[in-house]
């Protein structure tokens, strides 16, 4: 039981109040009888000051504290938890898929499940593992015969600007190097050079790829190991390997190449090897370069800066240079160079494309010469009338570097999943299939997903997009945000105070929202709410009503 004894803040008139824990309780009660007093600045106030002070001395510097509330005493306190009906994120990088912690679970999805495809040829993107080239070498012919080849170095340059007496010491100690590291033979188009019989080592055409032989192997149930080991000292050397049949040149059979590189296997393109860092428009790491990970980029807009098309130049279709300050450079720079190239007479909108293109070159060589004195403040003014956030044109506002976006999962990337709202994102990720080994890696992160989606479409929401900046919420959608959060948190033994969570709801969210406070007590949590909804209160455990 929460006892309160002597409770005198604000309207409250020296009360005592018993509320059970465990259940959800509704406060009611005429205005001004003191129901927010009770709730928010007693119960909430002196818990969350009592939880401030168990703290160290180091972590409360970086709290707000709370003055002690004028009542005797108040016995059997839990942490509480306050949940409003206000809008407070300013953050401009806060979404809703990051306010309820989705998007953290998304990150790990898509780092752990998801494919990277090159972009130019839709290959896979992926490395080759010890245990991906074992199985497909074992899935060769057994008892085949293989050579297991890296390159020495790419074949000397025929450019006028080569120097092939530098080049021809560069391999010289390539190959000093790899003797005493004890590789003893060299390979090329079938034929065999050893270091042992240094008169052999003549017979090399240095103008043709020369690759070293580290192993020859022969292919039987048992080679595992061995072509692992193998793997593992080419990879050291150059991180690649080539796997060529004996009697390749004669058989025309095929040669097998294996990287540890994360590139396309036919166009070279490399990609950064997925990381939950990678998908984090708040990280360097995964951010658009351009836009830092905002989404859009602040330039000047053409219908700023044309407001009318139907006007000709020469009556002020461009409006910065109708201002008494820059009608300069339309006299004495763009009009000498007009004559012949665009017709000033006739409206923006009836000029061709090379017209418009001439035209539009002209005006930002007029903003980059109005910039030269951006140091005062009126031209900075100036400059911003004509600015508007546009879409980042490298990420065409998915916020992250390429990289992120050339992984996908079910078919589609991480940006273009936020972009869907959550009814269709949880129709998404309800339905994604995985396979048996990615189940195992990521079915618990699915799990988390699922849920949570569940909950935002539980409390309403289902018609927000998951790129729904925070602070564009209003004040009933930021806390049932909030209240979808606690319920995926699944914390136990707190006291979760709301005020009037039903204003502004149908009937339908009404019961979708008590159904949410139940769940939030069968975790074992006491909920206290503010509230005059009749369908609110008949579903309480227990009232107290004030005044």
């Amino acid at each position: 039981m929460l006892a309160i004894r002597g409770a005198r803040v604000h309207n409250l008139k020296n009360i005592d109040v018993d509320i059970p824990h465990n259940l959800l309780t509704v406060v009611t009660g005429v205005s001004g009888s003191g129901k927010s007093s009770l709730v928010f600045d007693t119960i909430y106030a002196e818990g969350q000051r009592r939880y401030v002070e168990s703290l160290s001395a180091y972590a409360r510097q970086f709290l707000e504290r709370m003055e002690k509330p004028d009542v005797d005493e108040i016995l059997g306190i839990a942490p509480p938890i306050a949940i409003r009906q206000k809008n407070t994120t300013r953050n401009p990088r806060s979404t809703v898929a990051t306010a309820t912690e989705l998007y953290d679970f998304m990150r790990l999805l898509w780092a752990r499940a998801g494919r990277t495809y090159c972009p130019n040829d839709g290959a896979r993107i992926e490395r080759d593992t010890g245990d991906q080239v074992a199985d497909t070498m074992l899935a060769q012919s057994e008892g085949s015969r293989w050579y297991a080849l890296f390159p020495v170095a790419a074949a000397p340059t025929t450019s006028a600007k080569s120097e092939p007496t530098a080049q021809a010491a560069a391999l010289r100690d390539r190959l000093f190097d790899l003797r005493k590291k004890g590789f003893n033979r060299l390979f090329q188009n079938g034929s065999t050079f050893e270091f042992s019989t240094p008169e052999s080592l003549l017979e090399i055409d240095f103008s043709k790829p020369l690759y070293v032989l580290a192993d020859r192997i022969v292919i039987r149930p048992d080679s595992h190991q061995r072509i692992v080991d193998t793997l593992e000292i080419c990879y050291r050397e150059t991180g690649e390997v080539f796997f060529e049949p004996a009697g390749a040149p004669e058989s025309g059979a095929r040669i097998l190449h294996f990287s540890e590189k994360f590139a396309c296997k036919k166009c070279g393109q490399t990609a950064v090897l997925p990381e939950p860092a990678l998908f984090s428009f708040n990280n360097p790491i995964g951010a658009c370069p351009v836009c830092q990970g905002f989404g859009n980029t602040i330039d000047y807009d053409l219908d700023l800066i044309i407001p009318d098309p139907s006007l000709s130049i020469q009556n002020g279709a461009v409006d910065p240079w109708t201002k008494p300050q820059y009608t300069w450079y339309y006299d004495e720079d763009f009009k000498p160079k007009a004559k012949g190239k665009i017709r000033l007479n006739i409206a923006y909108a009836d000029l061709k494309r090379d017209e418009k293109e001439f035209l539009r070159e002209h005006i930002y060589n007029f903003f980059r010469e109005v910039e030269r004195k951006k140091y005062k403040v009126h031209v900075r003014v100036f400059m911003s009338r004509y600015r508007a956030y546009t879409q980042c044109p490298a990420c065409r506002g998915g916020r992250l570097r390429r990289d992120a976006l050339w992984v996908r999962l079910g078919d589609c990337n991480i940006a273009e999943v936020s972009r869907m709202n959550i009814a269709r994102a949880r129709e998404f990720f309800d339905t994604l299939q995985l396979s048996p080994e990615e189940s195992q890696i990521a079915d618990r992160v699915l799990d988390e997903i699922r849920q949570r989606c569940k909950f935002l479409n539980d409390v309403g929401l289902e018609y927000l997009t998951l790129d729904r900046l925070s602070a564009t919420l209003s004040g009933g959608e930021a806390q049932r945000i909030q209240l979808a959060t606690c319920l995926g948190s699944r914390l136990v033994g707190a006291i979760y105070v709301l005020d009037e969570p039903s204003i502004g709801l149908h009937s339908r969210d009404t019961a979708r929202l008590i159904h949410i406070l139940k769940d939030l007590r069968e975790l074992g949590n006491t909920i206290i709410v503010v509230e005059h909804d009749p369908e609110i209160m008949a579903e309480a455990d227990h009232i107290l009503d004030l005044g």
